[in-house]
């Protein structure tokens, strides 16, 4: 486990678009302070402590002690005054890592703690996206939607499912009950909400079998279109959807279909520039294969639906280009 690099305060925002207060039933949580357009970059805050070197379970509280006396007195006053999960269960600078952590990447075994970003609270349909962006070593907070003067800042501990399933596991791992605006919704909007994230997670590893993307590409373009179409419905903004145009993205270069595949990677990239900023992997890598889609390592397969990148249809309407876009 290592300290920051740079423990230096970062000029999160200018304006400042939030502030951090005392939310009843929550502890401290973030509010916007005026409107905030989708897109924004709310928050890039380099860690004040990693996970990288950590050894051993048994000396971490140890290593920890020894770090926070390395780091400046607002640094270790900031780490200190963050959340405990558990408390009464010992080890407390650990505890604190286990409910505040943020993996610093897609999967990575590493993780950091944050003095604003480990305050925003969590709900099932966030305000926000956080990522971590490595080449500027900075993890960032983008809205993902329009955000009103006093309204909460969020962001999401656990993406998707039904809300039983969240519900159980943010009470097992984060030790809360989700009151958020999707887990109280009335009863009957509730169990449609619940039937329409089940649907999208069978729908979602549909699109994923291989023998089916190259024997019949149709169908499992109609899946991401009726994926598209859930998380329109459950107002869903989150990396969920990037993922779903990336899937549509290399079933069309899977079959030589260019010019739907520089369309979908333009999609793409537009929902990692949301989510995520411009200068993030996805959004740069994306703007290479809508140019020339036959460099992702997708192209290839076949050539059942072959056309060129200038085939993309020009002057036509969004609901004909639509239509085009998804075969319909």
């Amino acid at each position: 486990m290592s300290p920051s690099q740079d423990t230096r305060p970062s000029d999160n925002s200018s304006p400042q678009f939030w502030e951090i207060k005392p939310i009843p039933g929550k502890g401290q949580g973030v509010l916007a302070t005026q409107a905030i357009p989708p897109g924004t970059l709310l928050f890039h805050e380099k860690p004040l402590l990693t996970t990288e070197t950590l050894t051993s379970p048994d000396t971490t509280e140890k290593q920890l002690a020894q770090l926070l006396r390395g780091l400046p007195k607002e640094s270790q006053r900031a780490y200190l005054s963050l959340h405990n999960n558990y408390p009464g269960q010992g080890s407390p600078l650990s505890n604190i890592i286990r409910s505040n952590a943020y993996p610093l990447g897609p999967s990575s075994p590493i993780g950091g703690i944050f003095k604003n970003i480990s305050r925003i609270n969590h709900s099932c349909l966030p305000t926000t996206q956080h990522s971590w962006n490595p080449k500027r070593q900075e993890f960032l907070v983008h809205a993902v939607r329009e955000i009103k003067p006093g309204e909460e800042i969020t962001t999401s501990y656990h993406v998707g499912g039904p809300s039983s399933e969240r519900k159980a596991e943010l009470k097992e791992y984060f030790k809360f009950d989700c009151s958020c605006c999707l887990c109280s919704l009335p009863a009957a909007k509730l169990r449609k909400s619940d039937a329409r994230l089940i649907r999208a997670a069978a729908l979602d590893q549909a699109i994923g079998h291989a023998e089916t993307v190259m024997r019949n590409p149709e169908k499992v373009l109609r899946t991401c279109k009726s994926l598209e179409t859930i998380y329109r419905e459950e107002g869903i903004k989150d990396q969920r959807i990037g993922r779903m145009y990336w899937d549509a993205f290399q079933i069309c270069n899977r079959h030589g279909d260019l010019a739907r595949a520089s369309a979908f990677a333009k999609k793409y990239r537009e929902s990692k520039i949301l989510g995520e900023g411009e200068d993030s992997e996805g959004a740069v890598e994306a703007l290479v294969f809508m140019k020339d889609p036959k460099r992702d390592d997708s192209y290839g397969g076949s050539q059942r639906w072959k056309s060129k990148v200038e085939d993309i249809p020009k002057g036509v309407s969004d609901e004909e280009f639509e239509k085009w876009l998804w075969r319909e």
